[in-house]
C-alpha cells in the first residue's frame, strides 16, 4: 500500500496473517469481522485487496531459472485453473470445501489464509459474485498467479 497511497490520502489497515495455530475458518471469521466493522463503523467507500497466489511451490535452486515464466508442475497449473473456473462461475460453495486441501496439496501460499479472510469479508459461500479476471493466469518463478476482482 506504500506505493498506492504515499500521499496517505486514504485510510489503510493492513492486516497480514500467516499463523501456525489456527485453522483456516478462523481465517474467514476474520475476514466477516472486517466486513461487519466496515458495514457498522465506516460510511464512504472502501477497497479490501488480498496479496497471494495461487499454487506456490518455488523452484527452488539450481532449477529455478527453467521456471521463471512456468509453474512447478502441470498438476498445480491445472488446479489452478480450476480454481480460477470456480471463481468465474461463482461456485464458491465448491471452492470453499475444497480450500483446505487446496491449500496444502498444491502449496497455497501462507497456507491460502489471505484468501481466506477475504472469503470471509465476500461472505464466504454465500458471496453472490463471480470473479473478473483482469490478467490472464501466468506462472512465475514455479508460482501460479493471477489478478482478479470480486466485485460486491
Amino acid at each position: 500500500m506504500r506505493y498506492m497511497n504515499e500521499d496517505k490520502q486514504f485510510k489503510v489497515v493492513s492486516v497480514s496473517a500467516l499463523c501456525t495455530v489456527h485453522n483456516l475458518a478462523d481465517s474467514i471469521q476474520l475476514g466477516r469481522a472486517v466486513r461487519k466493522a466496515i458495514e457498522e463503523k465506516f460510511e464512504g467507500n472502501v477497497a479490501v485487496l488480498a496479496s497471494g497466489s495461487l499454487s506456490h511451490r518455488f523452484a527452488q535452486n539450481g532449477v529455478s531459472e527453467q521456471f521463471l515464466h512456468k509453474v512447478w508442475d502441470p498438476f498445480l497449473e491445472t488446479i489452478d485453473h480450476h480454481v480460477v473456473e470456480l471463481w468465474k462461475n461463482g461456485d464458491w460453495k465448491t471452492f470453499c470445501g475444497m480450500l483446505p486441501e487446496y491449500a496444502v496439496k498444491c502449496h497455497g501460499e501462507g497456507m491460502m489464509h489471505d484468501t481466506a479472510m477475504l472469503l470471509g469479508v465476500l461472505g464466504a459461500e454465500d458471496y453472490p459474485g463471480k470473479a473478473e479476471v483482469v490478467t490472464p493466469y501466468f506462472g512465475s518463478s514455479g508460482t501460479g498467479q493471477i489478478n482478479v476482482v470480486f466485485p460486491v
